[in-house]
């Protein structure tokens, strides 16, 4: 991805999210908190203030789907071009800020003790995209059979880790209720989970440029 693209995907996120946060301010102090506490939609009859949240949240929406979509046709069109088989796809470093977006995810803790919506918490999952970083470091390396090896390894490393707090995660939480509370429990469990899968995310990434890293170290020692 070029540097001028990632710089606008970037600069959307950002925009998205000085937007969400905003308009929650402007529905706080001057709409009645309307659309951002608990509300009876049966009832419920728009007014012009309510345009700046309906906004926001829509321009989040479109930006979040926009992104895993041009994420989704950069690996297809790695996949379909045979030229580039043989090396990394090009990738900038700085699409890693993109990890930023996992910060969106602790809004969830605003969210469950105004509504008691634990959704937001999912976004904890774009802490993996920090792992686009060291993904970047090594664009249109080429993939000889030790760097097939080091990705299958750090392939393996990150399932292992992943699984192993999967695991220990859930038979803690499975002896009972979290604080008394089954909420508490839902709550950590969709915490818990969405962090793991970004490490996974993450690891994959990072162990691979350590290990081809630290290849390139032995060599120029040797």
């Amino acid at each position: 991805m070029k540097k001028n693209s990632v710089r606008v995907w970037v600069g959307c996120g950002i925009f998205c999210i000085a937007a969400v946060l905003l308009s929650v301010w402007y529905a706080v102090t001057f709409n009645d908190s309307r659309l951002v506490v608990l509300m009876d939609f049966e009832s419920y009859a728009f007014t012009p203030r309510d345009l700046p949240m309906i906004v926001s949240i829509l321009l989040a929406c479109v930006y979040v789907l926009a992104l895993f979509i041009r994420l989704f046709i950069s690996i297809g069109k790695k996949q379909r071009d045979p030229a580039a088989s043989n090396t990394t796809r090009r990738l900038n470093p700085k699409l890693g800020l993109l990890g930023l977006l996992g910060f969106l995810g602790f809004a969830g803790f605003w969210t469950y003790s105004i509504t008691g919506d634990v959704s937001p918490f999912v976004f904890l999952l774009f802490f993996g995209f920090f792992g686009f970083f060291y993904e970047g470091k090594m664009s249109g390396t080429f993939m000889d059979e030790r760097f097939r090896e080091n990705a299958v390894r750090a392939q393996l490393t990150s399932y292992k880790i992943t699984f192993k707090i999967t695991l220990i995660v859930l038979i803690i939480l499975c002896r009972g209720k979290l604080f008394g509370s089954m909420e508490y429990t839902l709550m950590a469990v969709i915490i818990v989970l969405s962090l793991t899968l970004a490490l996974g995310i993450f690891l994959q990434e990072y162990l691979l440029y350590r290990y081809d890293h630290d290849d390139h170290m032995e060599e120029g020692e040797a």
